[in-house]
């Protein structure tokens, strides 16, 4: 498998604002939308409000949910764009303290079937 994050894999703003997306699954800080597409490709992106934190926070979760998405792109389904919303920060800003927490969440929409 490719560990890379390639430009037709990233959802830009105007791809996922003003569109259905449907709630797979939610955690402490995390809620993950899903949605189908027809790219034939999985595609990502992150979103955090900005009462959430600073500038230098807000960036630092980004870069570790992306890389989590990377590292584990098998946990994605295909076909799918996928949103994940910062509901909260996590007590520690390491991909230790947060890998768990992003794979459970991944791991309960595995066994739903149905994006609309």
């Amino acid at each position: 498998m490719i560990r890379t994050l390639k430009k037709q894999e990233r959802l830009k703003r105007g791809d996922f604002r003003g569109a259905a997306w449907t709630k797979c699954s939610e955690t402490a800080h995390f809620v993950l939308l899903a949605r189908e597409n027809r790219c034939g490709i999985k595609r990502f992106a992150v979103t955090i409000r900005k009462r959430t934190g600073v500038a230098v926070v807000r960036n630092r979760v980004k870069r570790i949910v992306k890389e989590f998405f990377r590292l584990h792109k098998d946990l994605f389904r295909e076909d799918s764009n996928s949103l994940i919303r910062v509901k909260g920060l996590p007590e520690s800003l390491t991909m230790g303290h947060m890998e768990p927490e992003l794979t459970t969440l991944l791991s309960s929409t595995k066994r739903r079937t149905s994006i609309r």
